[in-house]
C-alpha cells in the first residue's frame, strides 16, 4: 500500500473562495452552448481514470484519516464512485432527451416540451464518514447534468481532501471544479455566495443552517442528512445474533438502526462489541477511529 504524508486541512481565504467562484460564473455562458453530452462524458471518462490511478492513494488517505480498511474504502468509497460514472454515461442520453408535455387548453394548437438545463454554479459540501465517495459521487451529478461546482471537503479528513484535490486537479480545470478547504468559517463564506444548486452531506442541525442560507439567495438544496432507522427485535430473537447484526451497521452511516426493544441487553451487547471493534488487537494495529479529536465524542459515547 502506498504511504501518504500526513497533512492538515488548509484554511482558504474569502478572496480565494470568491475568485474560484468567479471563474466558474464567468465559464458558465460558454458552458450552456458548448458542453453537450459528449463532453460531459470526457469529462466523467477522465474523473473515472484519476479514481483509479489514485486508488491506492485513497486506501492509504482513509487508512491516515481514521483507520478505514483497505477492503472498505475500496466498497464503500472507490467502487460507487466508479460505478455511478458507468450508470450515467449509459444513461444520460435519454436523460438530456428532452420529453413532450401535452399542452393546456389555454395555448391549444401549441406543442410542449420539458428540456433539462443545467442550473450552473454548484456546490458540494462533503463529510468526513465517506470523504472521496461524497465527494465525487455528487459531482458525477453536477457534471452530466451540465454543471461546474465547487468541492467543500471535511476539514476532519485532510489526507482525503489532499488526494481528492491532486484527482480534481488531474481530471478538471478550475473553471469546471475546485476544492475549496477550511472548517466552519470556509463554509459560511461559501454559503453566502449565490449558488445556483448546495448538495450537503451532514447532521440535520447543519442542514438547517445550509438551507437557511440558502434561502437568502434562493439557491436550491439537496440535503442528505444523518438520522435514526427504526429496527424492531421481536420477543423471540435471537437476542445476541441481533445486538451483533445492528452494532455491524450502526457505527459511521447515515442510515445506521437504533433499537428500543430488549434495551437493557442490547446496551450491554453494543458496549462489548464495540469494546472489541476499537480495541487494538496488536502493537502494529492501531484503533480504528478518526483523528481530529470533534470526532471522538462520537466513539467515545459507544
Amino acid at each position: 500500500m502506498n504511504q501518504v504524508a500526513l497533512f492538515h486541512a488548509k484554511t482558504a481565504s474569502a478572496d480565494d473562495i470568491r475568485a474560484a467562484f468567479d471563474t466558474q460564473i464567468r465559464a458558465q455562458l460558454a458552458r450552456r452552448a458548448n458542453f453537450d453530452r459528449k463532453a460531459r462524458i470526457v469529462q466523467l471518462d477522465r474523473l473515472a481514470e484519476a479514481v483509479k490511478r489514485n486508488e491506492e492513494r485513497i486506501i492509504a488517505a482513509c487508512a491516515a484519516d481514521f483507520r478505514k480498511p483497505a477492503e472498505e474504502v475500496k466498497l464503500t468509497e472507490i467502487f460507487p464512485v466508479l460505478q455511478e460514472i458507468r450508470h450515467t454515461k449509459h444513461h444520460l442520453k435519454s436523460w438530456m432527451r428532452p420529453k413532450r408535455a401535452r399542452a393546456t387548453l389555454g395555448v391549444f394548437g401549441t406543442k410542449a416540451r420539458v428540456r433539462p438545463e443545467a442550473k450552473g454554479v454548484c456546490l458540494i459540501i462533503a463529510p468526513w464518514n465517506y470523504p472521496v465517495n461524497l465527494s465525487l459521487g455528487p459531482l458525477v451529478s453536477a457534471i452530466a447534468a451540465g454543471n461546474s461546482a465547487i468541492i467543500k471537503p471535511s476539514e476532519m479528513t485532510p489526507n482525503a481532501s489532499r488526494v481528492i484535490i491532486d484527482i480534481v486537479e488531474e481530471a478538471f480545470t478550475p473553471d469546471l471544479v475546485k476544492v475549496i478547504e477550511g472548517d466552519a468559517t470556509v463554509s459560511q463564506e461559501l454559503l453566502s455566495l449565490p449558488f445556483d444548486h448546495i448538495f450537503f452531506t451532514g447532521s440535520p442541525a447543519i442542514g438547517k443552517v445550509v438551507m437557511e442560507a440558502a434561502a437568502k439567495n434562493l439557491t436550491s438544496v439537496t440535503l442528505e442528512l444523518g438520522g435514526k432507522s427504526p429496527t424492531i427485535v421481536g420477543p423471540n430473537a435471537n437476542i445476541k445474533k441481533a445486538a451483533r447484526n445492528i452494532v455491524w451497521v450502526s457505527s459511521q452511516t447515515t442510515v445506521r438502526p437504533v433499537s428500543h426493544r430488549i434495551m437493557c441487553m442490547y446496551i450491554a451487547m453494543f458496549r462489548l462489541r464495540s469494546r472489541l471493534r476499537f480495541r487494538p488487537r496488536s502493537a502494529e494495529s492501531m484503533e480504528r477511529r478518526p483523528r481530529h479529536k470533534k470526532q471522538r465524542p462520537t466513539i467515545a459515547g459507544l
